[in-house]
């Protein structure tokens, strides 16, 4: 018979879990890439000349949650910035969630609609920047002779976080967390294009 405690612990550790990682495949896949991380898998990620970046461009998966608010946060600030989804239909409207939690940090994703990687076009001084490692393995495969920087948006969060697991499926918790994520990221990159221009 199991005991109460145990259960109690079991769906602590469980809550702990999708509120930190966004589910179990998400926090294998953060260990798994921050083991990466750890050993230098992604150092070249990191070097980006920030002197050349003209133009911020987000992607993620759907372009429904974690892209538009990176193009949001960096339009809010003066940065010019579009975003785009690795496999989207184009023409949707971003996740409730994400205009939701946007609206209440003063960052507009309303008038957001989705964009298909088939839509974007590379221009010079574009610094794309995937949300995870994934992404970083089709943008590269995409872009490969294309005049553009490729980064990942959570090398520039303190510590850094490789992984940003998509908060589509997950609690509100993990889906406030991940926002805010994006968020802090976005402006660390912020800052250091500013700093360039100054």
């Amino acid at each position: 018979m199991t005991q109460p405690s145990a259960n109690l612990s079991l769906r602590g550790l469980a809550r702990f879990i999708s509120h930190r990682f966004g589910s179990k495949q998400g926090l294998l896949r953060f260990g798994t890439y921050e083991l990466l991380r750890l050993v230098g898998g992604y150092r070249l990620c990191r070097r980006v000349n920030f002197a050349k970046v003209k133009r911020l461009v987000f992607v993620c998966q759907g372009n429904i949650c974690r892209s538009p608010l990176g193009e949001a946060v960096a339009r809010q600030h003066g940065v010019t910035a579009i975003s785009f989804g690795l496999n989207t239909r184009g023409g949707d409207c971003a996740d409730p969630r994400a205009v939701a939690w946007g609206h209440q940090q003063g960052f507009h994703l309303a008038q957001h609609v989705t964009t298909r990687l088939e839509q974007y076009k590379p221009q010079e001084g574009d610094l794309l920047i995937g949300m995870e490692p994934k992404h970083l393995r089709a943008l590269r495969l995409q872009f490969a002779k294309a005049p553009v920087q490729i980064t990942l948006l959570g090398l520039w969060l303190e510590p850094p976080l490789i992984y940003l697991h998509d908060p589509y499926n997950t609690k509100a918790e993990y889906f406030s967390r991940c926002e805010a994520l994006v968020r802090d990221g976005t402006l660390n990159i912020i800052q250091r294009c500013l700093a360039q221009r100054h």
